[in-house]
């Protein structure tokens, strides 16, 4: 899937030519490096993520439904506004202002479905799926989890 919009994936600035192979995807960068990508989803469908080595390694995961508070939308963002958690290898998770998602359609895609009880690692990132929710950390010790009553973790706005 290859997501074109005012977001930190779009912002990203790179023109690519993509291949997709299932729920992973190679593409070249402006410099000529290969970078990869991929798509998860939670079996509920509820949560989606995407991840890419491209402009440096990125995680990000949306929630479609849920019940927690959401954080104060910033002033600069006139976009969607916290449904949507970014992390990178180094530093704090960050609530994403997006005008994409990187949720699966309701049915079938080329989304990864990560079993609850079951661990995804994809570069320096490791996702568990459980029923209560999605958790994602990197190497940094920095993470976050998402659910449909809550978040947590070491983000920032």
């Amino acid at each position: 899937m290859i997501v074109r919009a005012r977001s930190p994936i779009g912002l990203l600035g790179l023109a690519c030519a993509t291949v997709v192979l299932g729920s992973a995807t190679t593409a070249t960068d402006p410099a000529g490096a290969a970078a990869v990508s991929a798509q998860i989803t939670t079996p509920s469908r509820n949560i989606g993520c995407y991840a890419s080595s491209s402009g440096g390694w990125y995680l990000r995961c949306d929630i479609r439904t849920h019940t927690y508070r959401t954080p104060a939308r910033p002033t600069a963002c006139d976009l969607e506004y916290g449904d949507s958690l970014s992390l990178r290898r180094q530093g704090p998770a960050r609530w994403t202002c997006h005008g994409d998602t990187t949720l699966p359609p309701t049915t079938g895609s080329g989304f990864k479905t990560l079993a609850y009880g079951t661990r995804w690692r994809w570069g320096p990132f490791e996702c568990r799926s459980e029923t209560t929710g999605l958790r994602c950390v990197a190497p940094s010790g920095h993470g976050f989890v998402i659910s449909k009553q809550r978040t947590a973790g070491t983000y920032s706005p």
